[in-house]
């Protein structure tokens, strides 16, 4: 689960504070949805846009269970925000629109983190408060992972979705091995260009161990299996390459009969999805 970029700027101290917060939150949520849809739409992107409307309209439905809760409990007080809220979101608005990337996966994606790191808020100022405060941290942290749990089944049914699209491709562990050293090279053409070269180094250095790792491995086994294919004008984006490895080795995990493929399909499989989180967090996808 994402963590937060940083602790939240100050405690909660009473549920007139608690209520503007949160109703601060859901509603820059829905306006970012908003206005990347807006802004998706004018790019005739009519897809996408329609994607981010229904986040938005989740967003205001958020807005409006918290303004009832504050009515019911006839909760008297300022509507400002204690303390600026904190940043949920994976990409700025101007970076998911320019984008050739985005796609409804990705978006769906993108929202699952942003109410993970929800969830992580409310459930770090719960175990920074008490009383009252403390449970309606509580009670919206619960409604988070309600939210999370919503958002993830509609993120496998557009990952299916995309997956049929794109079709399907045998793969063999030579494959695999040739991508992960074309990624390798890839990363590190922008390590030389100075782009966090001490961040980014590394991955390069993870992505030929790995291809060593497969090289060895087709020596004993030579398994082949069907993943999804890699559009041949995503060649050389690394997003793409990264995207394609952690699903190639999930499906040869899948499909393994060798239990020393199975064992190092799985091991891959789990440092490729790791590094989609690292690339995320760097920027580099």
């Amino acid at each position: 689960m994402p963590f937060l970029k940083s602790e939240p700027a100050g405690q909660i101290r009473t549920m007139s504070e608690f209520f503007a917060l949160a109703r601060a939150m859901e509603t820059d949520a829905a306006r970012r949805y908003t206005q990347t849809a807006q802004a998706l739409r004018r790019q005739n992107a009519s897809a996408l846009a329609d994607l981010f409307e229904e986040l938005a309209k989740v967003e205001l439905g958020h807005v409006e269970q918290v303004e009832e809760w504050a009515e019911h409990r006839a909760t008297i007080g300022g509507t400002d925000a204690p303390w600026p809220i904190p940043d949920t979101f994976d990409a700025s608005l101007e970076e998911i629109v320019q984008s050739n990337l985005m796609t409804p996966y990705r978006a769906l994606a993108s929202a699952v983190h942003h109410e993970q790191r929800s969830f992580a808020f409310w459930t770090y100022v719960a175990a920074h408060a008490d009383g009252e405060v403390k449970k309606a941290a509580e009670r919206m942290a619960s409604e988070e992972l309600e939210h999370i749990s919503l958002l993830r089944r509609e993120r496998r049914k557009a990952f299916h979705a995309d997956r049929r699209r794109a079709g399907s491709a045998q793969a063999t562990l030579a494959t695999l091995a040739t991508v992960e050293r074309h990624l390798a090279d890839l990363v590190g053409e922008r390590a030389a260009r100075g782009f966090k070269a001490a961040e980014i180094g590394p991955i390069a250095t993870q992505s030929r161990d790995a291809a060593a790792r497969l090289d060895a491995l087709e020596k004993i086994a030579r398994p082949k299996f069907s993943t999804v294919a890699l559009p041949s004008n995503r060649e050389n984006d690394i997003a793409s390459l990264c995207e394609y490895l952690a699903e190639a080795y999930l499906r040869l995990a899948e499909n393994s009969r060798n239990e020393q493929v199975l064992i190092a399909a799985q091991e891959l499989a789990k440092s490729a999805i790791s590094r989609l989180e690292k690339m995320n967090v760097l920027k580099l996808i």
